[in-house]
């Protein structure tokens, strides 16, 4: 349980032991504590410490996992961006398929929206497209899932 979920959790039990069904908003766990603990500050203060006292017992006797289970959702999957249009993938495929096959589409690695990378069976050819591409940024590197291959691609920003 990481920590943002693990303060969701404690903080929707104290609201439960409190009387009142925690109510729970946003899109991750971090959003979730923050809407809860609206919820808790504005209860009254001796109100507040009777439902710490009983939720933390409640959180010895079953564990915090147990005792919130029914009370925090997972939520839901991280946006990816839009997903590529048909129309673009049938044609990504169709440039695929007039690859020479020693230049094959990796089976692991993939460009954008997922897409099969295309990799080379050696470093000078993977660096004599590279210089043809007009992209100062591009750079060649080994092929993580196929020993021998090479791949290009853009650096990682920090």
């Amino acid at each position: 349980m990481n920590s943002a979920r693990m303060r969701a959790a404690r903080v929707a039990i104290f609201i439960e032991c409190a009387g009142l069904i925690p109510i729970v908003r946003g899109s991750t766990y971090s959003e979730y504590f923050k809407f809860l603990l609206e919820q808790y500050t504005s209860l009254e203060p001796e109100v507040r410490r009777r439902a710490r006292v009983d939720g933390r017992r409640r959180i010895r006797e079953v564990g915090v996992q147990s005792a919130a289970i029914q009370l925090i959702p997972v939520p839901p999957p991280a946006y990816r961006g839009p997903a590529i249009h048909p129309e673009k993938r049938a044609r990504y495929q169709e440039k695929v398929r007039h690859w020479p096959p020693e230049t094959p589409p990796c089976t692991k690695c993939r460009i954008a929206r997922g897409m099969p990378k295309r990799s080379w069976p050696t470093r000078e050819m993977a660096d004599e497209v590279r210089s043809r591409q007009n992209d100062p940024d591009l750079h060649v590197y080994p092929c993580p899932a196929q020993p021998g291959f090479w791949h290009l691609g853009h650096r990682p920003k920090h």
